[in-house]
């Protein structure tokens, strides 16, 4: 939502030029709107269309009306373009709110809807479903105001799951931020079984809240992903377990932060499909209490792909082979310009030295002779450690996990520590896929969430 730069403030528009385009039906809430749009449109540079539709065909009275409402907006400094369509509103607006004819939607809402008004609170709901722009829903029009007018820091509190639909809502922040100032929140519910798989661990879940290791492990993954796409400038990231639904806790989450703005992206679903898709726009609509931006896929900031960070941080998995060691190396060399290097091996939750299991049940003896096959193979991680990691600035640390699958030992560790890449080694040179990289490093090539380099064996 950059300023445009074909025209200086107070000049000339060309008549289609992409404006903001605000809904109204003459009430007091569509007016607040339109006073939110018509602000945004100035500090855009662009064009406010204003429009409003009825199921009943316009008469003399609607379209004096209409006239009224665009003089008083027009008085603000802002070009308007007054429309009077027949129709349902939402699919009025929704047919208009498309990239190349309108960059912004702005809707009002109603807290609470009554039998009189009940189309209103209809429009900006269908209306922010459907629409390939993003959609601004107007509670309370003043803090957008005076953010308008450069005399208030917005708050704005992003809901952010890590999917394509919330760095679309990212995105739309930064260009928000580009045009005033705000300060920015980005909050994340975790499903704590979900962390449980993804990182790793053992014993009961806790009801409440996460474990500290999980907690710091989200807020690095959250706070690194936010940068990517915020870009310059400072913001907060809010990391909450959470058993029930999203909206509501999202929703509770943004009026805890003194959210002036709630945002979020939006899947989209149409007909059917959102009879079987929660919707946590929607339900945001209903939960938030202040101003919501719902922001498609489609907008047109979600294209630029954002630049990611260098690689600082590689992991090397080994299990004391020739061919898997030589990963190490090859992960040595990634880091050039210093880092972290992480060599990890993983052991069966059952196994002992010699290549021998517990055969009993376990026992204080079983799990000392455990132990203490563990950290014969932390030491022998600590020998693979090339010696030239401290001149180079990279720090060195060793790891031996149990898990019965490897290649999930290997993913989950690398989430825990947040290695940009992972490095496994191969055997052998056939031309069977399976063959080549074997089946754990087949595994976490097919399974890992972050980027895998395999190094194989030279040829002989």
């Amino acid at each position: 939502m950059k300023p445009d730069t074909h025209a200086a403030a107070g000049g000339t528009i060309e008549t289609d030029t992409p404006g903001v385009l605000c809904g109204t039906d003459f009430s007091p809430a569509a007016g607040g709107a339109a006073d939110v749009a018509a602000a945004i449109a100035r500090r855009l540079n662009v064009p406010l269309d204003v429009l409003h539709a009825d199921v009943l065909p316009a008469d003399a009275h609607v379209a004096g009306r209409m006239e009224q409402e665009a003089a008083r907006l027009r008085a603000t400094g802002v070009v308007v373009r007054a429309t009077v369509a027949w129709g349902l509103p939402d699919e009025q607006l929704v047919a208009r709110a498309t990239p190349g004819r309108c960059r912004l939607l702005v809707v009002g809402a109603l807290g609470r809807r009554t039998v009189e008004r009940w189309m209103l609170g209809s429009v900006a709901e269908r209306s922010a479903e459907r629409a390939t722009v993003p959609t601004l829903v107007v509670r309370e029009a003043a803090t957008l105001m005076a953010w308008a007018r450069g005399e208030h820091r917005l708050r704005v509190f992003v809901a952010f799951d890590f999917s394509r639909t919330a760095e679309a809502a990212l995105a739309w922040v930064k260009e928000l931020r580009a045009l005033g100032a705000c300060d920015v929140v980005v909050g994340f519910l975790d499903w704590p079984p979900e962390q449980r798989a993804r990182l790793g661990g053992s014993g009961p879940l806790p009801l409440v809240g996460n474990p500290a290791e999980v907690q710091a492990a989200i807020e690095r993954d959250l706070r690194a992903r936010a940068a990517e796409i915020l870009g310059e400038g400072e913001f907060k990231v809010r990391v909450e377990a959470n058993w029930g639904g999203e909206d509501v806790r999202l929703a509770e989450l943004a009026r805890q932060e003194g959210a002036d703005l709630l945002v979020t992206g939006s899947h989209q679903y149409q007909g059917f499909e959102r009879m079987w898709h929660g919707s946590v726009s929607r339900g945001l609509l209903h939960s938030a209490v202040t101003n919501v931006a719902v922001v498609p896929l489609s907008a047109p900031a979600a294209a630029a792909p954002a630049a990611r960070r260098p690689v600082r941080c590689v992991m090397a998995a080994t299990d004391f082979s020739d061919a898997a060691n030589r990963a190490i190396p090859q992960a040595f060399s990634l880091l050039p310009g210093g880092g972290t290097l992480h060599l990890l091996h993983v052991v069966h939750p059952h196994s002992l030295a010699s290549g021998e299991f517990v055969q009993t049940l376990p026992d204080a003896a079983s799990a000392a002779a455990h132990a203490s096959h563990t950290g014969a193979c932390a030491a022998r991680l600590r020998a693979l450690v090339p010696g030239e990691c401290e001149a180079r600035g990279i720090t060195a640390s060793v790891e031996v996990t149990a898990h019965r699958d490897p290649a999930a030992g290997i993913i989950q560790a690398a989430e825990r520590l947040g290695a940009d890449v992972i490095c496994v080694g191969t055997h052998g040179h056939t031309g069977r896929f399976d063959t080549l990289l074997g089946s754990v490093a087949q595994d976490v090539v097919a399974r890992s969430p972050r980027p895998v380099l395999v190094v194989p064996l030279p040829r002989g």
